[in-house]
């Protein structure tokens, strides 16, 4: 399955069928449609009149300055100056560089719904918008590359040829050369080299190719991916019930605070987020709730314990060299209420 936002919307595309859902009238329209010439032209035409009229100018000078003095000199019979072809490739790859302010946010929101592991539904939508905003698989990791690519080619050609040939030669090779290294790095074989090309990429998708989604942009990206997920892969849409049995009832609330000590900032937001892109992968053995002094965690502790430990070492990997981690533990066995939602519940029926 692939992903894809604009302006208005976001696609999700499988083998068979794409998922669209675009932002109309103050609600998410989704539809499904074939995969086919016919329906890629007609969301080509919707996704056109739906980019900025600053983007259509732009998209379309440069379009002519590219090929309109090709098309006069082979009228006239003489060589007309003109724009290279690759300058419309910069173009065209570097647009992830400078995405308008409502697709910025469908693109975050796109990547949120891929990234969240569990059940992609509407009562799930305050986790998805906790789950990353990075996507390992993003087109950004190949436009990334093709600079970076074009770079090192055009330095390496220039030592033996020509600046004009260098740089033209190098920008047409690293298209091809950047689509084969995008799927040659999802190897698993390739995770070394893998890890700092991530990083270089997830830094753009934060802070240049995505922004926080609001809600209709969360609601359209679910909505897109549901409605293909009912035609490919409905078990995904399933709220798998487990087992109840009498361990799996000895569910412990616990309280974390994890604090980095000695770090240049006294701010500790990034580690927190952090902290919950973590449980979010682990939404199949507990549950939590992210307060403005911690975190608090619901579950069996014989699951909680191992995730506390990774908890406890995201710091570590941020580059810190001392942390305080703080844990109060509820374990109530004489009973089998005593949730999260119970206690709050207890006390709002005790003030009514």
């Amino acid at each position: 399955m692939k992903g894809l936002s604009y302006q208005n919307g976001v696609l999700f595309i499988g083998k068979e069928y794409i998922g669209w859902a675009c932002w109309d009238n103050r609600r998410p329209v989704s539809r499904v449609l074939p995969v086919s010439m016919t329906a890629m032209l007609k969301i080509g035409q919707h996704v056109f009149k739906s980019m900025p009229l600053w983007y259509k100018v732009t998209s379309g000078l440069l379009i002519c300055l590219v090929f309109l003095p090709d098309l006069l000199g082979l009228i006239s019979g003489t060589r007309l100056p003109g724009v290279p072809l690759y300058i419309l490739l910069y173009y065209l790859m570097g647009t992830h560089f400078f995405f308008p302010a409502e697709l910025r946010k469908f693109h975050g929101a796109e990547h949120k719904v891929f990234s969240y592991k569990g059940v992609k539904r509407k009562k799930n939508l305050h986790r998805i918008r906790q789950s990353a905003i990075t996507n390992r698989y993003c087109s950004t990791n190949t436009v990334v590359l093709y600079f970076l690519l074009t770079g090192a080619g055009y330095g390496l050609m220039r030592l033996w040829f020509s600046w004009d040939f260098s740089l033209e030669t190098a920008s047409y090779a690293a298209v091809p050369l950047s689509m084969a290294g995008h799927r040659l790095l999802q190897m698993e074989r390739m995770s070394k080299i893998r890890a700092p090309f991530l990083r270089l990429s997830y830094f753009v998708q934060r802070h240049i190719a995505c922004s926080a989604p609001e809600r209709k942009h969360l609601r359209t990206a679910l909505e897109a991916y549901r409605a293909l997920a009912e035609q490919e892969f409905p078990h995904l849409l399933e709220e798998r019930k487990p087992k109840i049995t009498k361990e799996a009832k000895q569910m412990a609330i616990v309280d974390i605070t994890v604090v980095p000590v000695g770090t240049e900032s006294t701010s500790i937001s990034e580690d927190v987020a952090q902290i919950q892109h973590v449980l979010n992968q682990h939404t199949d053995k507990l549950d939590y709730q992210l307060t403005s002094m911690g975190t608090i965690i619901e579950g069996n502790l014989k699951d909680i314990f191992p995730i506390v430990e990774e908890l406890h070492d995201i710091p570590f990997q941020r580059g810190a060299k001392r942390v305080s981690t703080n844990i109060r533990i509820d374990d109530r066995r004489d009973t089998e209420g005593g949730s999260m939602k119970d206690k709050v519940q207890s006390v709002e029926n005790k003030m009514s």
